[in-house]
């Protein structure tokens, strides 16, 4: 049984993601990669998913097989870098899907004033954190072959309004691209950018 980790509850309601000095919890790509290897041999196969701010929340969601094999099929026809992004904004989208039959984070809401009382809403911390794992299944599963899972970003462009997110990096040019669903509301496809203009304060 996973345990959740409440030490780092943002309790924010601004338009920022969390409030400078509220450092993010989320584990380590190693930590992510090993806990996904163990839980790869059988179906179902689990995945942690934070939810209701700074990971006050967590649940263990099952991935079935039927699931497992739609997620592998947006891959199936991917033949450059570009169609591999638009099929992970895609992955993301639906492993969110899977996550909302385990918890109630379809009530989610892009950034955080429009959910700040709502059961299932999420804000950046989480939704970095549940794509990390996320993006390290996809790596564990092989299926991504122009990208590699590289961590968490974060920014402050205005000093106030610390952000994070997941990022990947192009292998064969070490471009950094972010994968950020914070913004939009559930049920929508992931944010890919370039990581430099996602410093640079990106919002859509």
């Amino acid at each position: 049984m996973i345990t959740p980790d409440t030490s780092g509850r943002t309790g924010a309601n601004s338009p920022a993601c969390i409030r400078k000095g509220r450092p993010p919890l989320f584990l380590s790509v190693a930590v992510l990669a090993a806990w996904v290897l163990v839980s790869r041999p059988a179906f179902p196969q689990t995945l942690p998913v934070c939810y209701n701010w700074g990971c006050f929340r967590q649940v263990a969601v099952e991935i079935s097989p039927t699931t497992h094999a739609q997620i592998g099929g947006y891959f199936l026809s991917v033949t450059s870098a570009p169609e591999e992004r638009e099929a992970l904004r895609h992955a993301v989208r639906q492993f969110y899907l899977e996550a909302a039959r385990f918890a109630p984070i379809a009530a989610d809401r892009g950034g955080n004033l429009n959910d700040s009382f709502t059961d299932g809403r999420m804000d950046c911390v989480d939704h970095s954190r549940n794509n990390l794992v996320f993006l390290t299944y996809l790596q564990q599963q092989g299926w991504l072959r122009y990208h590699r899972v590289a961590g968490i970003a974060s920014r402050a462009p205005w000093l106030v309004n610390r952000h994070y997110a997941s990022q990947i990096t192009e292998t064969a040019t070490d471009t950094l691209w972010v994968v950020d669903s914070w913004f939009a509301d559930f049920g929508e496809p992931a944010a890919i950018l370039l990581q430099e203009e996602w410093q640079q304060g990106y919002s859509p």
